[in-house]
C-alpha cells in the first residue's frame, strides 16, 4: 500500500504564481491503483478495497497498457454536462477515475521526484487511455482565474501543487486545496422523525472530532435528500441507537434519536456561523472511503502560513479575500417594501437563502440592476454601466455596443455571496439578465418567450399562452423550462446548444410567436402598446443581443415582495397566484423543490429547420 498525498485547506491561491500548478478539485472517491505481476488492486485512502464497489472502473484500470505502475486519481460521476456530481456516485452513474499522479513504475519509486517530472510522465503514459479513464485537467493560472473558471465549470474548486514538491504520505502545504463551495465530511450521530412519515428521517444531527478527541456538535441537514435516501436512513441509523448524543455539546432536542458514530456524510454548507453550526448546509452523500475518527472541521490557513510554516516561521497577519469583501448595510431598517415591513436587512437575508442558485445562473453574465434607494414607492433608476461606486473586488465584464465596437458597457457580475449583499446595500430589488456570457456574448444559453398580458388583464392570459407554447415546443421535441415574471407574465426558456447567436433564437422565437398570434385571437406580437387591444403580447424580441429578462429568484418591486419563480409545468394552472412566490415563502420553496431552473444547463436543444 502507497499511503496518499493529502491537500491541505487554502483560502486562496498562492501568491508566488510562477512556482505552482492548478488542476481541477473533483468530487469523488480518492482511488490509488497498482497493476503489478498481472493483478491489479484498487483501494481509497483509508485503505478499503474498491474494486467490488466501482467494478467498471476497475476493469479499465486493469486493461491500462503501460508497464507495472502505480497511480493515484479520483473516481467521479458526471451529470449531462460532464460536471462531477458526488451525489451520483451513490446511483453508480456515468462514472471515470481522473489520474493526477504516478508513484512507482517498472519498479521505479518516483515519488521523490519533482511533481511536474511525474506530472510530464503521467501525460505520456496516458496518451490512449482507455474508456472511463482520463488524466486530470490541469488549468492555466494564474490561481484565481483558474479558481473562477473551475466554479464556473461547476467544479469544487482546484488543488495548487508546488512544482517541485515530492509525493509525500501524508498531509503536506506544497498542495494546496482552494474550494470553490464549502463542503467537507462530517459524522452522522443522530436524526430528527420526518414530519410527513413515521418510515423516513426529516433531518441528520452532525459532528466533527475536535483537537481535543471529542466529537462537537455541528448542526443538522434537512435537505439534499431523496425520499429513498430518508427511509434509508431511518431503517440504517435504527440498528445504531444509543441513549445519550455522543458529543457532549449537541443541544438538548426532545425529538432526536442519537445514535453511534458510524456513518459519515459529505455536506455542503455556505460558512460557520459563530458558534461553530452550519449555515444552509445540504446532503450530498455519504463518504464510504473515510472514518468517523478521520473527520475534523476543515480550516483554511493563510499563502503565507503554508509557504512559511514548513520553515518554521511565524507568517505575517493578513486579512483573507473574504474579509476584504465585507459589506457593511447602512440604514438596515429601512423599509424598501413599506405596507409590508420588508427592511433593507430583509433583502440582503434573502438574496444570502438565495444565492446558491442565483449564483449559478448569474455567474459570468451580465446585468442590468433596478435600484430602489428610497423603497418602492418612490422613484427608482436603471443602472447597467457600473463605474466607480462598485468596491474594487467585485467583478464585470465589458460588452461591446451594437451601435460601435469601440464603445462598451461595464456589468456587474454576481458571482459571491458578498455581490449580492453589495446589491441589497444598493438597493437593487430586481435583477435583469443577459441570455449569454462573458465568455460567448454573441450565443445565447437559452431561446426565451416573454408572455406579457395586456393591461387591466391578470395572469390567466399568459397561463393560457404558456399551455400553447408548452404543446408546440412538445411537438417540435423541445425543452421548455417555465418561471414567473415576478408580476402577471410567465417566462418559458428553451436550453440551446452551443453555436446559436443572438439573431437565429429571436427569428426562430418570432416565427412561433406569430403562427401563436394568427390562430389565437387573443394573443399579438404586435409591438405598439395602443394596437394590442387587450391581447397578450407574445415579445419574442427580448432574444436579441443585450436585450434581458428577470432573473430567476429576483425580487419586484411591488407590494408583497414577489419573486421571480421557477415552475413546474403542472403549476401552470388556473390556480396559479405569482404572489405566492415572494421573499418570505421562496427560501422554503427552494428547500423543498430545489432550483427548477437548473433544468436550464441540464438541457441543450438544437432548433430544427434553422441549422442545417
Amino acid at each position: 500500500m502507497f499511503p496518499p498525498m493529502l491537500a491541505t485547506l487554502a483560502d486562496e491561491p498562492p501568491r508566488d504564481e510562477e512556482n505552482w500548478a492548478y488542476e481541477v478539485k473533483y468530487d469523488g472517491f480518492r482511488a490509488l491503483t497498482a497493476l503489478v505481476d498481472g493483478k491489479m488492486a484498487m483501494w481509497s485512502r483509508n485503505e478499503l478495497d474498491l474494486s467490488g464497489r466501482f467494478p467498471q472502473i476497475a476493469e479499465a484500470m486493469a486493461n491500462l497498457m503501460i508497464g507495472e505502475v502505480v497511480l493515484d486519481g479520483e473516481i467521479v460521476a458526471l451529470d449531462e454536462h460532464g460536471v462531477p456530481r458526488f451525489q451520483l456516485l451513490q446511483q453508480g452513474k456515468r462514472e471515470l477515475m481522473f489520474l493526477f499522479d504516478v508513484l512507482w513504475l517498472d519498479g521505479t519509486d518516483l515519488r521523490q521526484q519533482r511533481y511536474e517530472e511525474r506530472r510530464r510522465l503521467l501525460e505520456k503514459l496516458l496518451r490512449r487511455p482507455p474508456a472511463r479513464v482520463r488524466l486530470a485537467e490541469r488549468l492555466e493560472g494564474p490561481g484565481k482565474i483558474a479558481l473562477k473558471r473551475a466554479a464556473g465549470a461547476g467544479y469544487e474548486g482546484i488543488v495548487a501543487k508546488k512544482l517541485t514538491s515530492c509525493y509525500e504520505p501524508r498531509r503536506s502545504k506544497e498542495w494546496l486545496k482552494i474550494k470553490a463551495v464549502n463542503q467537507q465530511e462530517f459524522v452522522i450521530i443522530g436524526w430528527n422523525p420526518s414530519t410527513h412519515s413515521s418510515r423516513e428521517v426529516g433531518s441528520l444531527h452532525l459532528a466533527v472530532n475536535g483537537p481535543d478527541g471529542q466529537l462537537h456538535y455541528a448542526g443538522k441537514v434537512g435537505t439534499g435528500f431523496s425520499a429513498k435516501q430518508r427511509v434509508w436512513f431511518k431503517e440504517e441509523l435504527s440498528k445504531d441507537v444509543i441513549p445519550q448524543s455522543p458529543a457532549k455539546d449537541a443541544p438538548r432536542v426532545k425529538v432526536a434519536t442519537w445514535v453511534r458514530p458510524r456513518l459519515v456524510a459529505e455536506v455542503a454548507f455556505t460558512e460557520w456561523t459563530g458558534d461553530s453550526r452550519l449555515r444552509h448546509p445540504s446532503f450530498l452523500g455519504l463518504r464510504e472511503d473515510k472514518a468517523p475518527e478521520e473527520v475534523v472541521k476543515e480550516k483554511p490557513i493563510s499563502e503565507q502560513r503554508a509557504a512559511s510554516s514548513e520553515r518554521g516561521k511565524k507568517p505575517p497577519a493578513r486579512r483573507s479575500p473574504l474579509a476584504d469583501r465585507s459589506v457593511t448595510l447602512t440604514n438596515p431598517d429601512r423599509l424598501l417594501y413599506p405596507r409590508d415591513k420588508i427592511t433593507k436587512q430583509d433583502v440582503a437575508d434573502y438574496y444570502d437563502a438565495v444565492a446558491e442558485p442565483m449564483i449559478r445562473t448569474l455567474r459570468d453574465r451580465p446585468l442590468a440592476l433596478e435600484h430602489w434607494n428610497q423603497g418602492i414607492d418612490k422613484p427608482s433608476w436603471f443602472h447597467q454601466n457600473i463605474g466607480r461606486e462598485a468596491p474594487p473586488w467585485i467583478t464585470t465584464i465589458e460588452t461591446p455596443t451594437r451601435a460601435s465596437s469601440r464603445q462598451t458597457v461595464r456589468h456587474l457580475v454576481v458571482d459571491s455571496r458578498e455581490t449580492l449583499r453589495w446589491l441589497a446595500q444598493m438597493s437593487v430589488l430586481t435583477i435583469h439578465m443577459w441570455a449569454s456570457r462573458g465568455q460567448s456574448l454573441d450565443e445565447p444559453d437559452w431561446m426565451v418567450f416573454d408572455l406579457d398580458p395586456a393591461k387591466g388583464k391578470g395572469i390567466e392570459q399568459a397561463i393560457e399562452a404558456a399551455g400553447i407554447i408548452r404543446g408546440l415546443l412538445e411537438n417540435l421535441q423541445l425543452p421548455g423550462v417555465p418561471k414567473t415574471s415576478g408580476k402577471r407574465g410567465i417566462h418559458v426558456f428553451v436550453p440551446l446548444a452551443a453555436g446559436y447567436t443572438h439573431e437565429e433564437a429571436t427569428e426562430f422565437a418570432c416565427s412561433i410567436s406569430a403562427a401563436v398570434a394568427r390562430k389565437v385571437p387573443t394573443m399579438t406580437v404586435e409591438r405598439s402598446i395602443a394596437k394590442r387591444r387587450g391581447r397578450l403580447y407574445l415579445d419574442c424580441l427580448q432574444n436579441g443581443y443585450g436585450k434581458t429578462v428577470v432573473a430567476p429568484y429576483s425580487l419586484r418591486a411591488i407590494d408583497g415582495a414577489p419573486v421571480s419563480a421557477p415552475l413546474r409545468w403542472e403549476e401552470i394552472n388556473r390556480k396559479l397566484d405569482p404572489k405566492k412566490f415572494n421573499l418570505r415563502t421562496m427560501p422554503d420553496r427552494l428547500a423543498k423543490v430545489g432550483d427548477l431552473f437548473e433544468a436550464v444547463f441540464r438541457q441543450r436543444a438544437k432548433l430544427p429547420a434553422l441549422r442545417s
